[in-house]
């Protein structure tokens, strides 16, 4: 028995590493028939918990743990809930065990396995339960001086659970103290993952993580600056990652780079921001256009940028002869025209690519009203796809037009551009057609 017992780990752990569907099921079905055909287990009389004294107790720990990490990685959540009770199960062999050799370490993942698991339910009850399981692993790997990765890997997991334990009636001060906890343990992750990132590659991905996720919690906390400074170390760390051009790591420095460069636009650094969008977007282009993730953040990246092309236009930085200001307009134009024509002829959208898509609709709509009118008609019908969001966009937008040209007194006319002014008027007129037709009021 315990040979088949150390087989059946063995092949879990194969399958586990192989994320081969087939495999895993195998391997999930091999620990449950050994977990069947075991004998009777013994247990501690006053309290039924299982006794370490049972001479299959190794066994049965191992392949609670095996089964456990199997189903936690599922999509469903029922299957995450039953890979919970079989870590649960795991846990209390483990901790019954004590210092025997290997338990303490196989503690240690198994409580990490289950944070996992947990956030993977996603519910606030959830999250903190993850919390409190990192906060387990981190206590068992602290006291036998474990694998300083997995405890780095640790210390960024409960960070992260504790940015996102948002409660809708928290305390304004409850709020602050947990993502300035959060922070610490952030903090702590770098710490202990620093020294290995330069021969770990796994380390190396966990540090890039973990300085992205403190980006992002400085963001929350008003650390525009830090927050930049944050993004920057990720990607650095990114790079050599994606070096080899496989699509996770390419699509992740891409996601890098569109934080620092939100970052960077907030904190005022227009140019640097204009970079790293400039160089997340190439990134995008080489990865499948098709792809609903890759859409998506392609059509965020674009509209970042265009807020800071915009926010040039509309301050005035740069006068109209200037060259630099119609180099401004027309990457702006393009970022718009491009992004909206990538989504077209390919039905319904998913929520996310949709709403991505009807922000870059507005913000083009703004564009030609204030910057080139004369193509505002021609955008708008050009880019007027069937949905709600979209059509709102263009009703407004008319309207808006209109009562700027009534507040104006046509004064545009004074300066010889009846011509101009009556044709925008003929194609916000076709707008309008167009919108009453789907019983839309302008």
């Amino acid at each position: 028995m315990q040979v088949d017992a150390q087989a059946a780990v063995h092949a879990a752990e194969e399958a586990f590493q192989s994320q081969e569907g087939t495999r895993m099921l195998a391997a999930l079905q091999g620990c449950d028939r050994l977990l069947q055909a075991m004998p009777p287990e013994q247990v501690i009389p006053e309290t039924k918990a299982p006794d370490a004294a049972d001479p299959l107790a190794e066994e049965r720990a191992l392949l609670w743990l095996w089964r456990g990490r199997l189903l936690v990685i599922a999509d469903q959540p029922d299957v995450v809930v039953k890979g919970l009770h079989s870590l649960d199960q795991a846990i209390a062999r483990l901790s019954a065990a004590g210092d025997r050799a290997g338990a303490e370490e196989a503690l240690a993942i198994a409580w990490m396995n289950r944070g996992s698991g947990l956030f993977r339910l996603g519910s606030r009850d959830a999250l903190a339960e993850a919390v409190r399981s990192y906060d387990q692993a981190i206590v068992v790997l602290e006291r036998i001086d474990g694998p300083r990765n997995t405890l780095g890997a640790a210390w960024m997991n409960r960070g992260v659970g504790l940015m996102h334990l948002d409660e809708a009636k928290e305390a304004p001060e409850s709020v602050a103290a947990r993502l300035a906890d959060a922070a610490k343990s952030l903090e702590r992750a770098i710490a202990v993952l620093q020294p290995l990132a330069a021969t770990q590659q796994m380390a190396q991905r966990n540090l890039a993580s973990t300085w992205a996720n403190l980006g992002i919690l400085r963001t929350r906390r008003q650390d525009a600056e830090g927050a930049a400074e944050a993004h920057r170390h990720a990607v650095q760390l990114f790079r050599p990652l994606a070096a080899e051009g496989d699509m996770p790591a390419t699509f992740e420095l891409a996601a890098r780079l569109f934080n620092l460069g939100q970052a960077c636009g907030a904190a005022g650094e227009t140019e640097a921001a204009l970079t790293a969008g400039r160089e997340s977007l190439s990134l995008l282009a080489t990865l499948p256009a098709n792809d609903a993730q890759v859409a998506e953040l392609g059509l965020r990246t674009r509209h970042a940028l265009c807020v800071i092309l915009g926010g040039l236009l509309a301050a005035g930085r740069a006068q109209a002869e200037d060259p630099d200001r119609a180099a401004r307009l027309e990457e702006a134009g393009d970022l718009v025209e491009d992004g909206l024509a990538s989504l077209r002829g390919r039905g319904e959208l998913p929520e996310g690519i949709a709403a991505a898509g009807a922000r870059l609709y507005e913000f083009g709509a703004w564009l030609y009203r204030t910057q080139q009118p004369r193509f505002l008609g021609e955008f708008l019908l050009d880019h007027l796809d069937e949905g709600n969001a979209r059509t709102n966009i263009a009703a407004a937008t008319v309207q808006v037009a209109r009562q700027a040209m009534v507040q104006s007194d046509f004064s545009a006319t004074l300066g010889g551009d009846m011509d101009r002014m009556l044709d925008l008027l003929q194609d916000l007129g076709e707008v309008e057609s167009r919108l009453k037709a789907r019983g839309v009021a302008v």
